[in-house]
This record gives structure tokens, sequence and C-alpha cells, in this order.
């Protein structure tokens, strides 16, 4: 075989490469997306645990396609599933959600990209002859064709992946304001009046009651309370409790169709009885 040299199969050879990095570019989008679609943990530590997330490097463009397609496109018209983490965690992911027949043709439009790459990198070579003049102006045709095949995929990925980015950016920023705010709350009198009477009275499992522990917070600390909408923004104690970020408050069951409100500093790990 021939490898001399000439114009027309130097652009073949130019447009082989334009369209393996376009390809190559694709599978980089859907490892940063699958990689990134999903952040789940304690917010306190929400960025280490996402950075031990198992990687994507290896996976191939196949299944990097199909965790795409049944993870990340949904329907409008279905029900999109929600992350099953414990109560305590933050858990946001991402979702691209269009008409039925968006979804479908996305999905089309990946089952070709991945044949199309596939058709390149494995199946190319009885497409080159360097000296056979027609056999390479049918060959760039291809490549031309091929390209402009995947580029309206190529387009959909970056958006997708610049939105995503946009919206884990403003998502760390909230978390960080809210952590922000919960610490500041938690220093707060009423909250420290809070710890304090849960590790005075506690029960034999460790929960304390809310109204036992609101009872002495109205008659030792008559003006917070009264302040309390005002100083913490908060129109219950429950309310204030959650929002401290630092008690689990569980409503207890009763009999009938009454309950009574325990809570605990999350220190304490005994389990509800």
């Amino acid at each position: 075989m021939s490898t001399e040299r000439n114009p027309l199969s130097d652009e073949v050879l130019r447009r082989v490469g334009r369209n393996l990095l376009i390809f190559q570019q694709i599978e980089g989008f859907l490892k940063a997306l699958m990689g990134n679609f999903m952040v789940a943990g304690l917010p306190s530590n929400l960025a280490e645990t996402h950075r031990q997330k198992a990687p994507t490097s290896k996976k191939t463009l196949g299944e990097l396609v199909g965790k795409y397609t049944t993870e990340v496109l949904s329907d409008l018209g279905e029900t999109a599933s929600e992350p099953v983490v414990p109560a305590d965690w933050f858990a946001s992911s991402l979702s691209i959600s269009g008409t039925k027949e968006e979804i479908e043709r996305l999905r089309i439009d990946l089952k070709m990209m991945t044949d199309e790459r596939n058709d390149l990198v494995h199946h190319f070579l009885p497409r080159w002859q360097a000296n056979n003049e027609e056999l390479l102006t049918e060959t760039l045709d291809y490549l031309e064709a091929q390209r402009n095949k995947v580029l309206p995929l190529h387009k959909h990925l970056v958006t997708c992946l610049d939105n995503a980015r946009r919206e884990f950016e403003l998502l760390a920023e909230r978390l960080q304001s809210d952590l922000a705010q919960s610490s500041i709350l938690q220093n707060k009198p009423l909250i420290v009046f809070f710890s304090e009477v849960a590790d005075k009275y506690p029960r034999h499992d460790g929960w304390a009651y809310l109204s036992q522990a609101g009872s002495l917070a109205v008659r030792l600390m008559p003006e917070e309370t009264k302040r309390m909408l005002q100083d913490y923004g908060c129109k219950t104690f429950k309310q204030l409790l959650v929002e401290s970020g630092i008690f689990d408050v569980v409503d207890e069951p009763l009999a009938g169709t009454n309950f009574r409100t325990i809570y605990r500093r999350k220190s304490e790990l005994s389990l509800v009885d």
C-alpha cells in the first residue's frame, strides 16, 4: 500500500483526526456529566464525599451512553425518581426532561453517535487508499457527513455540561450560606438552652421531650422566647431545633392519632425504641 502524500489524502487524514477529536470530546462530556450528575452527603462534608465518588474514567462509551439515557434523560410525563439517601443527607441530581419525542430523538442520536464512532475507529481502513482518488473523494464525503450527524449532539452535551456546572456552583453557594446561617444559629442563647435541657433531662434512651424543654424556656427565658420569630426567624420551637441543624427531631406516635415531639443532639446515637 502506497503511503505517498497528496492534497486529497492529507485532507482525509485531517478530517479523520477532526472527527476522532469530536468523538473524544463527546465521551469526555458524558464522563463529566455522569461523574457529577448526582451529589449526596452530609452538608458539612459534601464536597469531600463527592470527590471520593467512584470515577467514570474507565467506563466505555457504550456504558456512559447507557447510564445517560437511563439515569439523566426523562420524559416530561414520567415521575422522576428521588435519590434514596439518609434523612440527614443532602442530595441533588441532574435531570434532563423533554417531550417523549424529544427524549426518543436524543436516545436515537446517542445510539447513532456510538455506531458512527465505532465505525470510524474499527472499520475505517477499507476507506483508506492513498492513491485511489475516487475512493478518497467518497471518504471525504463520508467524514463530512459523519461530522454533520454528530455535531448537534456535541452541542447538546456542551449546553448540558455548562448548565450543570452553573447549577452545582449555585448549589455550593447556597449550601455554604445555609451552613453559615446554621453555625450562627447554633450559638444563639435559645439553642444553647435547648442543648443544655437535652443533656440534663434525657429519657433512658437519650431523647428529651420538646414540650418539657419548651415550658422551661418560656419560664426561664421569657424575653428570648417572645422574640424568637424576630431574632431566629422561627415560629415554633420545633422549627427552631430543626433549622439549627444540630438536633434530631422526631414526632413520636401515641395512642390514637396523638403524638409528642422528642429531640436529642445529633451526637447522640441511640435509636427510638
